[in-house]
Order: C-alpha cells, then structure tokens, then sequence
C-alpha cells in the first residue's frame, strides 16, 4: 500500500523573489496572516510591506512563540478566525513554518511558506513536528503549501551555519532512508524514486557543498549557493514525501529526538543535531567508506562532531542516559535500522565517533 503526502504545489526560487509576494498571494486570498518571530519579522516586513500594499492586500503580522506546540497552533489558529484570515503565511525557520502548516490544516485555508533559512525542508515539507518545553512529542501530517516562494538573496544572507545545518539534514535522506528500502522486499516506485533522487541529491552536495558554505561565509551569491538552497528545502521535501514515513527518518533524527531531553541542546539546529547522528549511525552500521566520507565533510562544514559539541560534558548525566533511552524506545525511527538498537550498543557507537574525531584532528 502506498500512503503519502506530496508537496508543494508550486516552487519558486530566485533573487528577489519576495518583490513579487504581493501578487503571488492575491491569488490565495486578500487577508493573509503572517506568522513570524521578531528577528524574522524585523528583515521580511521591509521587503513584503510595498509589494503587499500595491496587491490591495490586508495583512496582519503574528508573532511566533518559542515552539511549534498544541498550545502554539491553538493560539494562532483562534487569532486567524478572529481576524476573518483568508490565507496563512509561514515565514522564517522550521518551527515557525510547522506551525504555520498546522493552524492551515486546522483552519482549511491555503498555505503558503516564505522561507529565509536553507536549514530545513520545512517549507516543501508534509509535517510538523511537535515539541512541549523543547521536547518532541510527535510528528503530524500536514497540508502541502500552495506555493513556496524562495528568495534565494535573502537566504544567501543569513548565517552560514543555517545552509550547513540543512546540508546535514538534507544528506539523512539517504544516510536513513536507504536502509529501509534496502529491508523492503518489493519497493515501490514511489520509494524507487525516493532513493534514485536521494542518491543524486547526495552526490549533489558532496560536489558543491563545502563551496557553498564557503561561498556564504564570503558573503558571496553564487551558483553554488542556489544549487544547496534548492536541495535543502525543495528536493529534501520531495524526497520526504514521495518516501512515505519509514524512508525519512532512522537512528540520525532518532538520537535528535531523544536529545532533546538536554536543555543545552536546544541552542542547536536540527541539522546540526541530525549530522552527529548520521555519523553515530554510520558506526553503529559498519560504514567505513561512509564514515571516512562524512566525518570530514561535516568538519570541514563545521557541524558538531563532539558530545563537548553538542554541550553534553558527560556520559553519566542523568539527561544523557534519558536520551538514550528515549532513542532506542520500542517503535522509534532507530529501529528501522537491519539491526539491534540498544542503549549500549548506541553508547557504543557513540564513543567510537569521539575516537574518530580525535584521531582526525590530532
């Protein structure tokens, strides 16, 4: 049987994309709602304000809380039928944009994404994923967007850290997704066609990745830079979804969720978090060529490749060993994996990354 999510409707990416906001989202509505966090807020309101004005749009600004919550799309979702919207416009990062498909799905009405961060597939993405005070508690299906606008000059602007966040999250398409077509006995086209763009994706990154960040840290708009925009929100959202539930997510954003038990987690990025965990599956896996391949890249990338990296100072925190468990819980993404999960052989895996990585940079 073949379940899946499939979206957006229409993507666009290119410089100055936003210019043209106005127009695109007359054709959803006439009152949009726009969801936002104040740093968010404060780059997009100049860019969007002419554009809107000239569209004979009405748009009201919402300020986006801390996370995508119940409480959170509850809240947006009564201000959006208070205020008669007619269109709602996720803007900015993952959570905000997770959100915003929520209380689109809630309300019944258009969906479109406005993403300034090449961090996540969030924009081109199916789900949203749910946290109570920094902890995940679930992932939902969602409502595709009727369309992603990507102004790609913005994104090449943010911090560097954000596109080399998403590379890593973006190469887990693979990294998990590939042991779980490998475990099917009688793949899908659809889950075909999965792993065929993964693979290409993958080898895409591997090409210009480390360009590309080098590109932004220089604050240079190149080509390069496009190319890892355009695999981090749209490819890595198709993949997801023509890929169903079991061909995203493995032990990677397994060991994300159950980290985030650890407040001093939540300082990074998803990706960020997602990358240490590829590099712990590749161990656990038994991937030498995968491990002399990735550990490098994400070095080089400057991704957390540490327990000191990711704040965590001791393996006999109480939090840490809370992590663990969590990770390895009966019917978690690490069980997808073609072979036994247990906390010590995750502790294992674990400690084999530090040797590498110290073995690399001594």
């Amino acid at each position: 049987m073949t379940d899946i999510f499939l979206g957006p409707k229409r993507y666009v990416q290119r410089p100055g994309a936003l210019a043209d906001a106005g127009a695109e989202l007359k054709a959803f509505g006439r009152r949009p709602l726009i969801l936002t966090d104040d740093i968010v807020g404060a780059i997009l309101r100049p860019l969007l304000e002419e554009s809107l004005r000239a569209a004979d749009l009405t748009p009201f600004h919402v300020r986006f809380g801390v996370e995508c919550s119940l409480a959170e799309i509850g809240r947006v979702s009564e201000i959006g039928r208070a205020e008669k919207a007619d269109v709602i416009v996720g803007a900015g990062g993952g959570k905000a944009i997770d959100t915003a498909r929520a209380v689109a799905g809630r309300l019944d009405l258009p969906l479109v994404t406005l993403p300034t961060s090449a961090a996540t597939c969030s924009a081109a993405s199916t789900v949203s994923v749910i946290y109570e005070k920094g902890v995940r508690t679930d992932t939902i299906d969602g409502k595709a967007a009727e369309l992603v606008l990507v102004d790609s000059a913005v994104i090449a602007a943010a911090p560097s850290r954000l596109l080399a966040a998403g590379l890593g999250d973006t190469l887990a398409k693979w990294y998990e997704g590939k042991p779980t077509f490998d475990r099917t006995p009688d793949p899908s086209p659809s889950l075909q066609a999965a792993l065929a763009l993964s693979t290409q994706v993958k080898e895409t990154i591997f090409m210009h990745g480390l360009d590309a960040k080098l590109d932004a840290d220089g604050g240079k708009h190149s080509p390069a830079v496009e190319k890892m925009i355009e695999a981090n929100i749209l490819m890595a959202g198709v993949i997801g979804g023509i890929g169903g539930k079991t061909f995203r997510v493995a032990l990677a954003h397994g060991l994300l969720y159950g980290m985030t038990v650890l407040p001093q987690t939540h300082r990074l990025l998803h990706g960020e978090v997602v990358s240490y965990g590829l590099a712990v599956q590749a161990c656990l896996e038994g991937k030498e060529a995968e491990l002399r391949r990735l550990i490098p890249f994400f070095s080089k990338l400057g991704l957390p490749l540490t327990l000191e990296e990711l704040g965590i100072h001791s393996v006999e925190d109480p939090l840490f060993r809370e992590g663990l468990r969590r990770t390895c819980a009966k019917g978690g993404s690490a069980h997808n994996l073609p072979l036994p999960v247990d906390e010590r052989i995750l502790l294992r895996a674990i400690q084999e990354v530090e040797q590498r990585v110290r073995q690399m940079r001594s």
